[in-house]
Order: C-alpha cells, then sequence, then structure tokens
C-alpha cells in the first residue's frame, strides 16, 4: 500500500495542471456549500433576534382563550393576575413587561390609518426589547411625560407628522364604545423590522388604559407579559434555552399560555426551511462538476499512461492493484480539494462573521431581515463538506480505475 500511495502522489504531482483544475473546481464547490450555510443560518439568527427583540420577545406570556382569539386582539381576555406572572418570571432570575396590544387608529386630522398598537411600561419594556435603542428622532416614552407616543418612521412619514406633533388616536374601550385623545409624538423608532416602521405605536400603558377605559395599577388590564432572555450562542440554542424556560414557567404558571421564541418564529421557520432545499440546488451542481471533473483528470490519466500501466504489470502489478493505485489518485484529488475547500470555505464564513452584510437594501415585505447579516460557525457543515468531497472523488475514480485494471499486460505495452 505505501509503494501504490507514493506513486499515487508522483502522479498526481506529475499532471499538476489537470490536479489544480479538479482541484479548484472541487474547491469552489464545498467553500459555497460551507458559506451558503452559514449564510442561511446568520439569516435565520437576525430574523428571531430582530423578532426578538423588537416585537415577539423571547418568550410571550398569555391566556390560551387570547390566543385562540388573537385575530380579534380582545381586550376582556388578559391576564387576570399581571402582578403575579410578572413574579413567576422575576422568580427565574428573568426581566418581564407588560403589554397591551389593541386595534387602534391614528389621524393627523386629515388621514387616518389603522395600526396595531402596543401599550407599554416603559422602563419595563426598555430592558425587554431594544425599541429605545431604534429611536432615531426624538426620545423614547417615559412616565414623566404623558399623553406621548412613540411611531414608525415610515407611519410618521405616510401621516406627514414629527416628533412635537400631535395626533388623534381612537379605539374601542372594553366596553364596546369608541373613545379617542389626542397626544404628542415623543420620538420616531427606524427598526430593523419593516413592520414597526410602517406601523409602530407605542403608548404607556397608564395613557392606554385610560384610553380603553379599563382597570389601571399593577393589577389593570395587560393582554401579555414578554420575556427576555440572555443571547445564546446559536440559534439551535436559543431555542432549547427558550423551551428550557418555557417549561419552568409553565409550570409556574398552569392557567397561562407560555410560547418560547422557537414556536414564536415558527412561520418564518417553516417558510425559511422550504426555500432552503432549492438553495442547495446550485451548489449541487458545482459538486457534480467536480465530479466529473476528476473522472477526467483519472480517465485521461489512464489514456495517456497505458504503456506504462503495461510496465507496472509486467511487474507483478495485479489488476486490483492498478484499480487500488488510480483509487488512490482519486482519493489524493479528493483530499487536495476538500482540504482546499473546507479552508477557504472557513475564510469566507469569518470575513461573513466579521464584517457581515448590510440587509437594509434586500428588506422587503414583513419578513424580518434588515440589518447586518452575520454568519455563524458550522463545524457539521465542514466536516460534512469535507466527507462529501472525499466520498464523490473516490466513487469517482472508481470508473477509470476499473477501465485501467481490465487493461491486459500485453496490450498495455503494445500500445502506440
Amino acid at each position: 500500500m505505501g509503494t501504490l500511495w507514493k506513486i499515487a502522489l508522483r502522479n498526481t504531482i506529475r499532471h499538476g495542471r489537470r490536479t489544480i483544475i479538479t482541484a479548484v473546481v472541487m474547491m469552489v464547490g464545498i467553500s459555497i456549500f460551507i458559506f451558503f450555510d452559514s449564510m442561511l443560518a446568520g439569516l435565520d439568527r437576525m430574523a428571531v433576534d430582530n423578532m426578538a427583540n423588537y416585537t415577539t420577545s423571547s418568550l410571550k406570556i398569555r391566556t390560551p382563550a387570547y390566543v385562540q382569539d388573537i385575530e380579534a386582539t380582545p381586550l376582556d381576555k388578559g391576564l387576570p393576575h399581571p402582578e403575579g406572572t410578572l413574579a413567576a418570571v422575576a422568580a427565574q432570575g428573568l426581566e418581564g413587561a407588560p403589554r397591551i396590544l389593541f386595534v387602534a387608529r391614528v389621524s393627523n386630522y386629515t388621514d387616518e390609518i389603522p395600526v396595531l398598537a402596543d401599550a407599554v411600561d416603559p422602563s419595563a419594556d426598555a430592558r425587554v426589547f431594544k425599541l429605545a435603542q431604534a429611536v432615531t428622532k426624538g426620545s423614547w416614552l417615559s412616565r414623566a411625560a404623558p399623553h406621548s407616543i412613540v411611531l414608525g418612521v415610515e407611519l410618521a412619514r405616510e401621516l406627514k407628522v414629527g416628533v412635537g406633533d400631535t395626533v388623534l388616536i381612537s379605539a374601542q374601550t372594553v366596553n364596546d364604545v369608541t373613545n379617542a385623545d389626542e397626544y404628542t409624538v415623543a420620538g420616531l423608532v427606524s427598526a430593523p423590522v419593516p413592520d414597526v416602521n410602517r406601523a409602530g405605536l407605542f403608548m404607556p400603558l397608564d395613557d392606554a388604559r385610560v384610553l380603553l377605559d379599563a382597570p389601571a395599577g399593577s393589577s389593570g388590564l395587560v393582554t401579555e407579559v414578554d420575556v427576555a432572555l440572555p443571547r445564546a450562542a446559536s440559534l439551535p440554542a436559543a431555542i432549547a434555552q427558550g423551551n428550557a424556560v418555557a417549561t419552568r414557567l409553565r409550570a409556574a404558571l398552569p392557567s397561562e399560555r407560555v410560547d418560547p421564541i422557537g414556536s414564536l418564529a415558527e412561520s418564518y421557520l417553516a417558510l425559511r426551511n422550504a426555500k432552503a432545499s432549492y438553495s442547495l440546488i446550485p451548489i449541487i451542481i458545482v459538486l457534480i462538476i467536480s465530479a466529473v471533473g476528476i473522472v477526467n483528470t483519472i480517465l485521461m490519466s489512464v489514456y495517456s499512461r497505458i504503456r506504462e500501466i503495461g510496465v507496472l504489470r509486467a511487474y507483478g502489478m495485479t489488476a486490483g492493484d492498478i484499480r487500488l493505485l488510480f483509487t488512490l489518485e482519486g482519493l489524493a484529488l479528493g483530499l487536495a480539494g476538500s482540504c482546499l475547500g473546507v479552508a477557504f470555505g472557513a475564510f469566507l464564513d469569518f470575513l461573513l462573521i466579521a464584517r457581515g452584510i448590510d440587509m437594509s437594501a434586500f428588506s422587503s415585505g414583513s419578513l424580518p431581515v434588515s440589518g447586518i447579516l452575520r454568519g455563524e460557525w458550522n463545524p457539521t457543515t465542514m466536516l460534512i463538506g469535507f466527507t462529501f468531497g472525499m466520498v464523490v472523488s473516490v466513487l469517482a475514480a472508481r470508473i477509470p480505475a476499473r477501465r485501467a485494471g481490465r487493461l491486459e499486460p500485453t496490450q498495455a505495452l503494445r500500445f502506440q
């Protein structure tokens, strides 16, 4: 075996141009596979992180009845004891923020736009979400500034209002009557989530309860409690972390529904998984091309070395030895291409993680994919790419190796 390896390596080096071309094709295929996997994983992580930081939070607590009728945003199905829910969250060492979601209409006294408004506790909400950090003009909500609101930048642009302007907000109260009041725009928020920018309206809980004719105080109307979790190292780890905390909170709050980020982002992840299979098609094509390159390289080597094969057979090598020799040449090609592919793929991963890609220009629809996309390390993908390259190389080399093994010594020596 050692002698065969030496001959195989010598022949691989001797046909340097073909070897380099085949190895480069393999390198491109494997590195693209690694890079795209990292990019797709980073895209998932960015979308889920944006959802957790700006819209859904890492974990959401509501009543089962509210979730069942969620399309109607029912105010009469809120949490019965929000102070107890917040205490259970605090007992886990986590930050929780109460909110009221309600349908409102915001008007500049000329035009009126329907929105899904969020009533928040300004200080608690800032510890769970990053909306306060996304305010680009004005300031975030404050209890010291009653009758103030924060609008998404695109909503404010559509209403032609800015910081300091007054708008009229109307909503249906808990008593099924319409109430309206004037509020001052305290700030404009520009978040990496299109829905927040297009239709975001945030106001203090106390003001919302007055507008909705709802009970005030710590036990007042709350439709949900949002919970922040520490950022995990990867998306699977974040989902596992959310599931573990949700299990503990369900035990502490048996009459309430606890949804972790894995459930809250389920629709997005299902859409992403449906598209992922199609995105791998170009990568598979490149890898197939590299396999064809290996077959071509070794087949040409067979035809250019027929007399050499005859000499080796005359020296006592069996047909099996000849087949093994050319298989080892394919293995050497695969080893070179796979190592280069993993190394170059890791380099592309490093660039994607360190520098990222600004996705703001590609943001569309309601998908929360705006911001800086950064890749994620995935050693498993690198191992898969390396193994795939090696397996393809060996399988691709079998065709010309069998042909070389079938050559008779006398015919090979007489070949011109």
